[in-house]
């Protein structure tokens, strides 16, 4: 009798500890896609920043190319005064 109790005590015993386990696993597993997704959205902010900070410097080389044209222009008249 009292090895039968000793058994049914270890059994539930056992069946708790292993709810326990999978409870807790799969809050894990939860917290882990929350985790995923905001990574992703995180990650999907930043590439857009990256191409917004992409189109502005394009942008300034774009100026940057139109002042040098002008100096050009300029060093080029200057040129001419001279002669």
């Amino acid at each position: 009798m009292k090895e039968t109790v000793k058994q049914i005590v270890k059994k539930v015993t056992l069946e708790l500890i292993y709810d326990v386990v999978d409870e807790r696993t799969k809050d894990i597993k939860n917290e882990m896609k929350e985790m995923r997704a905001e990574y992703r959205d995180e990650f999907r902010a930043i590439k857009e920043e990256m191409k917004e900070m992409r189109d502005d410097l394009r942008a300034v080389n774009t100026r940057i190319d139109q002042i040098h044209m002008r100096l050009d222009q300029i060093m080029h008249m200057l040129a001419e005064l001279r002669k």
